[in-house]
C-alpha cells in the first residue's frame, strides 16, 4: 500500500530515523536480549530506564 502525502509529510515533520548496525560476534550480548522482542520498543524503553537514573 503507498504512502499517502499527507502521511509522508507528517513522517518529515514528526519523525526521526535512526539505523542501527548490530555485529552477529561482538554484539551477540544485545542481539540475544532483543531476541523475541520488539526490537525498536525495547530499545526505546531501555534508553528511557536509563535517562531516568
Amino acid at each position: 500500500m503507498a504512502e499517502s502525502k499527507a502521511h509522508k509529510e507528517w513522517t518529515k515533520k514528526n519523525t526521526t530515523f535512526i539505523g542501527l548496525k548490530l555485529n552477529h560476534n561482538t554484539d551477540k550480548d544485545i542481539l540475544t536480549a532483543l531476541e523475541g522482542k520488539s526490537k525498536q520498543t525495547e530499545i526505546k524503553r531501555l534508553i528511557r530506564l536509563a535517562l531516568s537514573k
